[in-house]
């Protein structure tokens, strides 16, 4: 999310603050799909989790699936990188 808000020349010192950028811009816009926004929400949720609770796990089931969501999410993130190198080389 940072290196596509860099883009624009925006960078925030908390999660949140990229989050909400990212949201607004980028998948209210229709630039990305929706299914970004619940992606982003659960890997911040299960951070949050990860850092402040004392005995969070996660089932192998879950980790797969977080897997799978980062794949899904770079993806999306490079093939928009990759069309505005591409935009501005031209």
């Amino acid at each position: 999310m940072r290196s596509v808000l860099a883009q624009d020349g925006y960078d925030s010192k908390k999660h949140s603050g990229i989050i909400s950028a990212f949201r607004q811009k980028y998948i209210k816009s229709g630039i990305f799909p929706p299914e970004l926004s619940d992606i982003i929400r659960d890997a911040f949720n299960i951070r949050g989790k990860s850092d402040y609770e004392d005995f969070f796990t996660l089932s192998k089931e879950d980790v797969a699936q977080q897997i799978e969501n980062a794949e899904t999410f770079l993806v999306v993130v490079q093939e928009y990188i990759k069309a505005l190198v591409e935009k501005n080389q031209t």
